[in-house]
């Protein structure tokens, strides 16, 4: 393979983590907002769909990676699948929130059938777009390098849904109540499908441009691979991912630290108009989550050079709870920029271990690949994004029918004093919860720092 020039490094990783995080988090942060307080459908159905889609992920996400990893084409192997489907996932972004006026149960239909297909076209793109970090270079340094860059975009990316969302919501919605003052509509809504649609594609294309000098026919000539796509080699493939301890610990972790990313997001707006009393303070913490999440990014990087993937993710598992138990005895939603504070370390401590499963994937496919002797890139980085859109699904899951548990009013200008408290606990406890449950994975994790470097120094030896 050729080495990654400085262009190459950072369209790959900046394009395809543009794209990867913004339809992530424009569903994270949106869509149940959006399917229950303005398109109509009750919080425990859009629960439904949600873990319905991610019940269909089971199959499609794993599928995907064994089809990319067997993949030949013109233009090569993973990239082919980026270029394709990039158009694909911007008109299902849209189509997710574009509030054809639907009543009753055809309303209900449409939203399985446009969220399900934007799921199964998003897989089309992203699993192939995570397994181009192992193919395109053997060197782990540089690997975690084009990590960190990836999701210090989608750091950025996420301002970028939350602060960006809030403003295309404001200023496309065409109603006003009595004071002046803009209620989103389905109008602010189909304007954000667009204008995310659009960015996804562009993203994703800009990704596939930069794999363009290791993804190639050139590249694929070169394996001793069959290639072949009969669903038998695509399933024996896919058996690759339940062979691995690493790789079942890895997903059990990566649902525990999704779970409370989606819970957190999908209340962000709630949280901050109900319990703070301002909706606007949405774009202010997404600022101190850019902020605090620059400076966790930087402590992550000294801590994976000196201690590993391993331990740096116990570490950052550790500060993301202790900062909760902190806010928790001391929250008071009167002094609501402090808390905005606290909520910021937690989110940046939140996001410094999802970067660390990122990092730990690309060790679980050199272990498969060190005692397969088959390239797993496809299938390792598919199980991971597999287990986050799954953590997702069972957030929004969970979170539906909490919501009707505390009896959330979708839509209300005012919520029950139950309510308001229910809200609170859930923003900063849930992160408690996901933790604990990461860390009791992490225990049947093998892959420490010096077990790891030894499977790259005899991978290194039979490619010579």
């Amino acid at each position: 393979m050729k080495r990654l020039t400085t262009t190459d490094r950072l369209t790959y990783a900046i394009g395809g983590g543009f794209s990867s995080n913004l339809g992530f988090y424009v569903m994270l942060i949106f869509f149940i907002t959006f399917a229950t307080d303005v398109y109509g459908i009750s919080p425990v159905t859009v629960g439904v769909i949600t873990l319905v889609s991610r019940l269909i992920d089971t199959f499609t996400d794993p599928l995907m990676g064994a089809i990319g990893d067997r993949t030949r084409s013109r233009f090569g192997k993973y990239r082919f699948w980026v270029m394709m489907s990039a158009p694909f996932v911007g008109l299902t972004t849209w189509m997710v929130f574009s509030s054809p006026e639907f009543g009753g149960l055809t309303k209900i239909i449409y939203m399985y059938a446009a969220y399900i297909l934007y799921s199964i076209i998003s897989t089309a793109a992203n699993i192939p777009y995570h397994s181009l970090t192992a193919y395109l270079t053997n060197d782990v340094k540089e690997r975690s390098n084009i990590v960190l860059i990836k999701q210090f975009t989608g750091l950025l990316t996420q301002f970028i849904v939350s602060a960006g969302g809030v403003y295309i919501l404001e200023n496309f919605s065409q109603h006003h109540d009595s004071a002046g003052k803009v209620i989103i509509d389905t109008s602010g809504y189909q304007m954000l499908g667009v204008i995310f649609g659009i960015l996804i594609t562009l993203g994703f294309l800009v990704c596939a441009w930069g794999a363009r000098n290791n993804d190639t026919l050139e590249r694929l000539a070169e394996e001793t691979t069959t290639g072949s796509t009969s669903m038998k080699d695509i399933f024996s493939q896919m058996s690759l991912a339940f062979k691995s301890r690493s790789l079942i610990s890895l997903a059990a972790m990566s649902v525990a630290n999704t779970l409370v990313l989606a819970m957190s997001s999908g209340i962000t707006v709630q949280f901050f108009t109900y319990v703070l009393g301002d909706s606007g303070y949405v774009k202010t913490s997404a600022l101190f989550n850019v902020c605090f999440g620059a400076v966790a990014y930087l402590v992550v990087k000294i801590l994976v050079t000196y201690f590993g993937n391993k331990t740096s993710f116990v570490s950052m598992c550790l500060l993301t709870i202790l900062s909760s138990i902190v806010l928790y005895f001391t929250f008071d939603p009167a002094a609501p920029r402090y808390v905005m504070v606290m909520l910021g370390l937690i989110m940046c401590f939140t996001q410094g271990a999802s970067l660390l499963t990122w990092m730990m994937v690309t060790d679980c496919a050199d272990e498969i690949q060190w005692r397969t002797r088959q390239n797993a890139a496809g299938i390792a980085s598919s199980t991971l994004t597999f287990s986050n859109k799954f953590g997702s699904a069972i957030g929004a899951f969970i979170l539906g029918y909490t919501l009707d548990a505390i009896n959330y009013a979708p839509g209300a200008t005012s919520q029950s004093a139950e309510t308001v408290n229910g809200l609170a606990f859930m923003m900063i406890m849930t992160p408690v919860i996901g933790k604990l449950l990461a860390l009791l994975s992490m225990c049947f994790y093998p892959l420490n720092n010096r077990y790891h470097q030894k499977i790259v120094l005899e991978l290194e030896k039979g490619m010579k």
